[in-house]
């Protein structure tokens, strides 16, 4: 990863227990981070220079850290601070679908179909700017329409487990306020093949601008 070993940086890594969780360890191991399962509001976001949010359920998410603490997270944003959400981390940062989900939401596309969410789990094909790769999939939202111009479509769909995900938007990027997120619907970190999608969303998230 060659642009994650060129910078250093604090990483907040919210995540259940599982394999998606260790391999984001892995990957930002070399880099100090900090690694916390839930978020107080005197949380000194200041010393953080990114917040992932990664596996898990966007509501038990959003339950345990609550509107307070999610409000903290959309002004760390808006106020220069940078996100990457993935699968349940994607979700928290859509248009909200309930009242535990309702106060962060970065991106104004919702989840697609929010009431089939159980879709699957397994390997899907993708079209990654063009580029066709296979990646892994667990129930991630499939992300709907949003204004010209206000963020970038990364990835599609090309098949998946029902007509919504297929040709449905797989991942997006965009800016609010002076900072930027970056999210996805699958999960880059479970493949070798795919964790340099990773290194591309880093690079979004904190490259200088002209």
């Amino acid at each position: 990863y060659g642009y994650l070993r060129r910078v250093e940086m604090n990483i907040l890594l919210i995540s259940e227990e599982g394999r998606s969780k260790e391999a984001l360890k892995a990957m930002f191991s070399e880099h100090g981070f900090f690694l916390a399962q839930t978020l107080e509001e005197t949380t000194d976001l200041g010393r953080v220079d990114l917040v992932v949010i990664g596996a898990g359920r966007a509501t038990t998410f959003g339950s345990r850290l609550g509107r307070g603490v999610l409000k903290k997270l959309a002004r760390y944003v808006f106020e220069g601070g940078r996100y990457l959400g993935i699968c349940a981390g994607a979700y928290l940062a859509l248009q909200p679908y309930n009242s535990e989900t309702t106060g962060f939401n970065l991106s104004p596309r919702e989840a697609l179909d929010i009431g089939n969410w159980n879709r699957g789990c397994g390997d899907v094909k993708i079209s990654w700017e063009g580029r066709p790769c296979v990646v892994h999939y667990e129930n991630g939202p499939i992300f709907g329409g949003a204004p010209d111009g206000c963020e970038e479509v990364v990835a599609f769909y090309i098949d998946g487990f029902d007509d919504v995900m297929k040709d449905g938007i797989a991942a997006v990027k965009g800016q609010a306020g002076r900072g930027r997120y970056f999210l996805f619907g699958f999960h880059p970190e479970l493949k070798e093949t795919t964790r340099f999608m990773l290194e591309e969303a880093i690079y979004f998230l904190f490259r200088k601008e002209c």
